[in-house]
């Protein structure tokens, strides 16, 4: 349980030093670290005095730090028997998908690729037990060295207080809401993002990707509608696990993701903490798990004019 106030240069069991404040939200304090005997930047999340689920989110940490998937944020050390409690894990650095889709929509085939790498990470968590709950644009990683990462799995749901009777259901919802923005460039979900809202039919359910934007692809459409609980064609049975998911993108085209470092774009923005605000800094940032718990909306990123995500033709 923490009992002190903690300031940039303290050093938590004797080897992370915090360098800098990335972020504070609802009695948690995102930094920005050094692992001084590993020599490596590293993400910390600590605790002001008396906040209330510190076990809680030590515990769900470690529960994390077994999984093994490298598109899930790894989580190197928690604790909470000290005078301060942490959480340890990996600097992550990239674009979220919120930065991705600021410029529109990605092409159909980069889109499915992209949802696939998350799908897949989320079912290796679910088949260890473990559920996200909270995933959003935010939650979803382009990184810096080119890969997809899933960012603030079980720490982030115990922070926002959330829980689900049907987590398999309730993480490939958020599947089904991350493929809708890819597609369409529209957010369908409940947290506030930059994103403009997706439209809804006369039954206050979203409208399918296709009547948003022309040309995505009835398959493609259909998963989504699936994993949404959208009506759509007879006789496809709705989505409930990400494992269904998984098994519904596989059976899409899909176009290779360029795992190269970004080219052509701005320098990365935050992205280990649940909804911080984004700096206007051009200045490479980590991804924040603290950033959908921040009240404060977003600031607008200056944002490339080409990504090979969003506009790069498909290699033949």
């Amino acid at each position: 349980m923490s009992t002190s106030v903690i300031e940039p240069g303290t050093r938590l069991a004797g080897r992370y030093r915090l360098d800098d404040r990335v972020s504070e939200a609802g009695g948690s304090t995102f930094w920005k670290a050094t692992d001084e005997i590993l020599a490596r930047p590293v993400a910390v999340l600590t605790f002001a005095p008396g906040f209330p689920r510190v076990h809680d989110v030590v515990t769900a940490a470690r529960a994390a730090s077994r999984l093994t998937d490298p598109r899930l944020t790894q989580v190197f050390d928690a604790d909470d028997s000290g005078e301060n409690a942490y959480v340890v894990s990996e600097w992550v650095t990239g674009e979220t998908l919120e930065d991705l889709l600021a410029e529109g929509p990605m092409e159909p085939g980069r889109a499915a690729a992209f949802l696939m790498e998350a799908a897949e990470a989320l079912a290796s968590a679910h088949s260890a037990g473990l559920a996200h709950l909270c995933i959003t644009p935010h939650n979803l990683v382009w990184t810096s060295g080119g890969t997809v990462k899933v960012t603030g799995l079980g720490v982030e749901a115990v922070l926002a207080d959330s829980s689900s009777d049907t987590p398999a259901a309730e993480d490939t919802q958020g599947l089904g809401e991350l493929l809708y923005a890819s597609l369409t460039g529209h957010w369908c979900g409940a947290e506030g993002t930059q994103l403009p809202a997706a439209p809804s039919g006369p039954d206050g359910r979203p409208v399918p990707p296709s009547q948003v934007r022309p040309g995505v692809p009835p398959d493609l459409d259909d998963i989504v509608c699936r994993a949404l609980h959208i009506p759509a064609r007879a006789g496809q049975e709705p989505l409930d696990a990400p494992s269904a998911f998984v098994s519904a993108l596989s059976r899409v085209p899909r176009s290779p993701l360029p795992f190269v470092p970004l080219t052509g774009s701005t320098p990365p923005g935050v992205i280990n903490r649940p909804d911080q605000p984004r700096s206007t800094s051009t200045t490479t940032s980590p991804v924040d798990p603290l950033s959908r718990t921040v009240p404060d909306p977003p600031q607008a990123r200056t944002q490339a004019t080409h990504h090979p995500l969003r506009s790069a033709p498909p290699p033949r």
